[in-house]
């Protein structure tokens, strides 16, 4: 008798487990992106084809739980899923919940996080910026890069590229990008362009590509602009990406323009253009060469890549020389999370500060003036600098 128990027993916890395991999950925990004055984008991914919709409200004061009063419906029967929320006002706080509910009536809640909206035209914000954070041999860098970030409390991050070590591989994205950079993303929108380890991959452009699909975007944030492109397409001059990029940097009328791509125009990396140990290096990429007038042209300030696992900042330049009152700055920000690359031994004309270290970069703009800092895994500034108008 204890025997007929027994198994009785056994194939309940069975059943049980089975049922357990068809329970829908979540794959990728709520994440935010298109951040702009009026609206914010919530992505999410679950295990299962599930219905989805956002709730979200204001933040109050004296409220003894954040109020929900608002929702933003999602798509019927997918797994990835899109909400937009609309018709928000400008540097205000709010709180939102993903939601997801499948044809047999389960549930999914996530947790309710923060998230503001952009400030308004004249407003200081600050933002991070991270390259290079795919996990290989690094599988937690990315991770301690973020917690790091987000005790900076930023308004948004950009992100030049290789986010992952594989696009193709989906685990590199639900195993290791989303989950290490959870915390950061579920509450701060990343603007982001793929680098050449995202291969043009769906994953990419389903995850973070911009919805419209352009390989070429820009987006206005208080008084600055930030110009976005693919530098793994054709940029040479007369293509459209060029085309486009020049179209919006001579239309814009803000007072900070800051350029983001993957691949490095300026780098001192030791074997990407070279090898420095028994040749000379072209120091940085030939076919984006051609860019740099173009920026100088529309009075960029600055132009963050990465691809070279190292931190680079150069000398302002203009015409392939230094020029303090009126030059660019380049940034070589790939210190995310890949594996650190060792620079040439030899120096640099253009080069003014150079570390081999993890690392992300953490901006301020307040009116005429823009501060960076460059900081480590344990916190430390490792560069900084201020520019005024």
């Amino acid at each position: 008798m204890n025997y007929t128990f027994k198994l009785i027993g056994l194939i309940v916890m069975c059943q049980q487990m089975v049922s357990a395991s068809e329970r829908p999950s979540f794959v990728v925990k709520p994440y935010l992106q298109w951040s702009t004055q009026n609206e914010m984008t919530v992505k999410w991914e679950t295990s299962t084809p599930m219905r989805g919709f956002v709730e979200y409200g204001k933040a109050t004061f004296n409220a003894e739980s954040p109020v929900l009063s608002q929702k933003a419906e999602g798509k019927a029967d997918v797994s990835l899923q899109t909400a937009t929320l609309t018709g928000l006002e400008a540097e205000t706080e709010y709180f939102y919940r993903a939601v997801s509910i499948s044809a047999a009536g389960d549930t999914l809640r996530s947790r309710i996080y923060p998230f503001k909206t952009a400030v308004k035209d004249d407003s200081p914000f600050a933002f991070t910026v991270f390259s290079d954070t795919q996990g290989v041999p690094n599988p937690t860098v990315w991770g301690q890069v973020a917690k790091i970030a987000e005790r900076e409390r930023p308004n948004f991050a950009i992100h030049s590229g290789d986010q992952v070590d594989n696009g193709h591989d989906r685990s590199n994205w639900i195993g290791q990008f989303f989950p290490q950079g959870e915390s950061f993303m579920n509450k701060y929108a990343v603007f982001a362009v793929p680098g050449n380890h995202e291969n043009d991959a769906p994953n990419y452009h389903n995850y973070l590509g911009h919805p419209e699909g352009l390989r070429c975007y820009s987006f206005v944030y208080g008084n600055t602009e930030f110009f976005m492109f693919d530098t793994n397409q054709d940029v040479s001059e007369g293509s459209e990406i060029y085309k486009k990029l020049e179209a919006d940097l001579a239309k814009s009328t803000a007072k900070w323009k800051i350029v983001a791509h993957h691949h490095p125009i300026y780098s001192s990396d030791n074997d990407d253009y070279g090898n420095t140990r028994v040749a000379k290096s072209t120091l940085g990429s030939p076919k984006l060469k051609h860019l740099a007038p173009l920026y100088e042209k529309y009075d960029v300030d600055i132009v963050f890549y990465g691809h070279v696992h190292t931190y680079e900042r150069t000398w302002p330049l203009r015409d392939n020389k230094v020029d303090l009152e009126n030059g660019t700055i380049y940034m070589t920000m790939g210190g995310g999370g890949g594996g650190l690359e060792t620079p040439s031994f030899w120096r640099s004309w253009f080069t003014n500060k150079l570390f081999l270290d993890h690392h992300f970069g953490y901006v301020r703009i307040v009116n005429g003036e823009l501060h960076f800092q460059a900081i480590d895994l344990n916190g430390n500034i490792l560069d900084q600098f201020i520019l005024k108008k």
